[in-house]
Formats: structure tokens, sequence, C-alpha cells
């Protein structure tokens, strides 16, 4: 059986079984799990069961709906996934037993590990079952697992984990250094200096190119007794003490490492200090490779959007550069109302395919009117990224894009409440540059400034008011003519 667990907020401890029928989320009083939050929705969110898999859905919510920290629309759901739902977090799991006397958690001690005791309700006294582990490694680790699982961007959590390692095992020095492939040199990516001696950086040549090499870690408790290192200049020099230094094998290569040092002779690593390093070594590793997958599937992805578009405009040669032009107005505007830097990737991407649909709408039979072709592209772009495996997250900026906030548009006729916030912020670049390229008298295009007074009176009606708002701004400013670069920076 399934469940959903309040795992912070007022409700905490509750539990929810999730059966046949749907489970809703939000703030007012008819949804079944009712979360008195500012930042919920009345009806934020549902969970549903379909044969035995669960999934979350979003309900068009105001602040959206996040599983894992990222925001979702529908999302299959695995064990120990974690909804944030405003600013209460929900477990999923499907590994709790259901008894006539119903389940709860005992987490009344506030002061405890984060860890759980199961306890079933009946008229004994209650029987733990379990025991809760503390462990400093396991700590450590699950600390650096949660600052990996942050955000996409490594950055951030590179550096703390530099910092959360260095605190654990007392060193006085903690680096983390990475290759770069243009120059072949090691560069620091994370650097925390905690001791006295904050001068100089204490690593040593040697100890470092052993560990590239070997793809090995190494502990030693003093470097200028150890055997291995004895005529090293750079530890004599430096004075190097105890280290630990850990390799990041990335594709059975090492890329980097993790260098710790600590002066003092009586406070000296143990073995135990380089297990954990090893294995946050290991953590850092999978996490760089994820992410540079990550980056080759989406310049692979890029490539292949790039290719479509050139043979759009080779079908349709009067709308050179036009996909090109949206993308860049999307992606301002989405900077420009605050959206996640990985949310504006796949509009910009969306909006380059956003008139797909043209290539088999031109190559239809003879005959069929402009209106005609207008209203085929739109489901035909549909069809062709829906064949396409790892487009599923733009197809609604292709779907939506000549919708309209009053239900005017086609041809789905979603009024703004029900159109995703990508195909809103597209609808409005994409109507921008067709008129500003072919609108007027003999299509000769109108002045972005008559363009943009035109649709300020429509936002609101026609075109979504805050969106609106950002493409004006961003007009002033001259962002909306440089989104590519802005995405960069």
């Amino acid at each position: 059986m399934s469940f959903i667990r309040v795992k912070t907020g007022p409700n905490k401890g509750k539990i929810y079984e999730i059966k046949d029928q749907v489970l809703t989320i939000g703030r007012d009083e008819t949804q079944t799990i009712q979360i008195l939050d500012q930042g919920v929705s009345r009806a934020h969110a549902e969970i549903f069961r379909i044969g035995d898999m669960c999934f979350v859905r979003d309900l068009n919510s105001t602040n959206g709906t996040f599983v894992n920290n990222v925001k979702i629309t529908e999302e299959a759901l695995k064990p120990t996934d974690e909804l944030l739902i405003g600013t209460t977090i929900l477990l999923f799991d499907d590994n709790l037993q259901s008894t006539d006397h119903g389940v709860e958690y005992d987490e009344s001690d506030p002061n405890k590990p984060d860890t759980t005791t199961l306890a079933l309700r009946t008229d004994k006294a209650a029987k733990v079952i379990g025991r809760e582990v503390t462990s400093r490694n396991l700590t450590v680790t699950t600390e650096i697992g949660k600052a990996l699982g942050a955000g996409k961007d490594l950055g951030p959590a590179i550096k703390k984990a530099v910092e959360i390692l260095t605190e654990a095992i007392a060193a006085d020095h903690g680096y983390l250094f990475m290759l770069d492939r243009a120059t072949g040199r090691l560069v620091p990516r994370g650097t925390v200096e905690r001791g006295e001696d904050t001068g100089e950086k204490k690593v040593s040549r040697t100890i470092v190119k052993r560990v590239m090499a070997s793809g090995t870690p190494i502990l030693t408790t003093d470097a200028t007794l150890d055997d291995r290192f004895m005529l090293s200049e750079s530890i004599v020099l430096k004075k190097i003490k105890s280290v630990i230094a850990a390799p990041l094998v990335v594709r059975e290569k090492a890329e980097g490492l993790l260098y710790f040092h600590a002066s003092k002779t009586n406070a000296t690593f143990k073995v135990e200090d380089l297990e954990l390093v090893a294995s946050a070594a290991l953590q850092l590793a999978l996490a760089i490779t994820s992410q540079q997958s990550g980056e080759r599937i989406r310049r692979e992805m890029l490539s292949t959007i790039r290719s479509l578009v050139t043979a759009m405009e080779i079908v349709d040669p009067k709308n050179q550069g036009h996909s090109e032009r949206v993308a860049d107005f999307s992606t301002a505007i989405a900077l420009q109302v605050g959206l996640p830097r990985e949310e504006i990737h796949v509009i910009r991407l969306a909006a380059l395919l956003h008139d797909v649909g043209k290539l088999a709408a031109h190559q239809s039979v003879t005959g069929v009117s402009r209106d005609g072709i207008r209203d085929q592209h739109v489901l035909a772009g549909e069809k062709i990224l829906g064949g396409i495996e790892g487009f599923e997250q733009i197809l609604p900026g292709v779907r939506y894009h000549h919708e309209r906030a009053d239900g005017s548009g086609f041809p789905h006729k979603m009024k703004n409440d029900q159109t995703p916030v990508m195909a809103r912020i597209i609808i409005v670049a994409n109507h921008f540059d067709n008129l500003c390229t072919h609108g007027g008298v003999g299509g000769q295009g109108i002045p972005a400034k008559e363009v943009l007074q035109d649709m300020a009176k429509r936002g609101g009606t026609e075109f979504d008011d805050e969106v609106i708002k950002a493409l004006i701004v961003c007009h002033r400013n001259g962002a909306l003519y440089s989104g590519a670069r802005l995405l960069e920076e």
C-alpha cells in the first residue's frame, strides 16, 4: 500500500493512504489534505493511482508543485520522494503497512536526529520497531547529498561539500581541485581555510600528482616523516603534516581531487576520516558525471532543434530568423519575471521549435487556406515533437503558442489560467515579433513602440498582464534583444 505522510507543518506526522480515490491538496477546506499556507492555492495539486503506480499532478497552482526540489507538472512518485507544497513537505512511501488501529510516527522530540521510529497504536503499550542509528560519516554524507541535490548548479554545492568535510574531520585547510581541460592544470573549485596558518596553501604537488596518477586515496599522519614523501621538497618547505587526498574519478579517469591538511601533530587524521573523504569524493564524482551527461544531452538536443529550425526556414524563407528572435524575446521575458535558469532553458528550446508544425502544414495538400495552414501547424507540431523522446517538457510551448488569455485563440481555446507559464511567454514573444516583422499595411512591419502600446492595451484580456509588463521592461532596458547572451551570464 502507498501512503503520503506530512513531514513538516501543523499536520506533521499525519498519514493518508492512496487508494482509488484521488487525494486533493490545497488550502480549501474541501481538499483531502488541507494545507493552511498562503503559498498554497485553494486547489493546488492532486495525487492519484494508476495500477501499481502513483502520480502527483499540479493543478495550475500559483507557486507550483515540487518533487525533490524540482518543479513539476505531473510526475510519477517513487519511495522517499519529497513533495513541496508551499512550505509544507509531504513524503511518499509504499512500505508502510495499514492496520485497523492506524499508523503514527513518533517525532515528538525536536532534538532527535532526522530519523523516524514507527509505532503501531494498539490497546497495549506502543511497541517500537527498529532503533535509531547515529553516525558521523552517515550524517555528513547525507548533508553532502542534500547539498548536491539542492540545485542544478554544482558550484555552490561543491563549496558547501568542502566546508562540511573540513569541519567534520577538523582539518585546517580543505580544497577541491578540478582538471581544466583547456590547460591540463588543476584549478581550485572550493577552498576552506580554518586554521591560524592561512597565509600559505598547504598543498603538496607530490601528493597531488600521486593521487591523480594512481586514482587511489592517500592518508598520511605526518608527511615529513612518511617514507613515501621524505624526498619531496614541497613537503619539507611547506611543513606538510597530516594529509588526506582522494581522487574524483569520472569515467575511469581522475578529473580532480579532494585535499585536506591538518597542521597540528596532536590532531592527525584517522582511517575513519579517510573513509569519509573517499565516500564524499565518490558522491561528487557521480554528481559531476551526471552534470556532464546532462550538458551533453542538452547540446545534442540543441543541435537537433537547430536542424529543425533550419528546415523550417527553408520551407518558409520569409520567416527566416523568426524562431531565433522569439527564443531571445522569451528568454529575456522569463529572466525578467524571475523564473529558474533551468526552466528558462526549456522555454528557450520550446520557443525555437514553436513553429515546427509548419514543416508538415506547408507540405500538405495544396488548396488549403492560410488560416487552415495556421490551424494545422499547431497540431502538426504536437505530433512531430510527441514522437521524439526527451521533448516532453517543451511540448506545452508548441501546443499553446497561439492561445489567448480570454480563450479566443486556437486551436485549443485555452484561457490564461489554463495555460502554462511557458506558453504565456511564448504567446507574447511570438505575437510581438510577427507584428514587428510582418504587421501593418503591406506586411512591412510595425515599429516596436507602436506594437508595445497596442499589446499593453490588451494585457489581461488577450495576453497575460505580467508577461506584457516584462516585455515592456525588457524593451526599455535593451534586454529583449540579447536574450541568449543574458542566459549565459
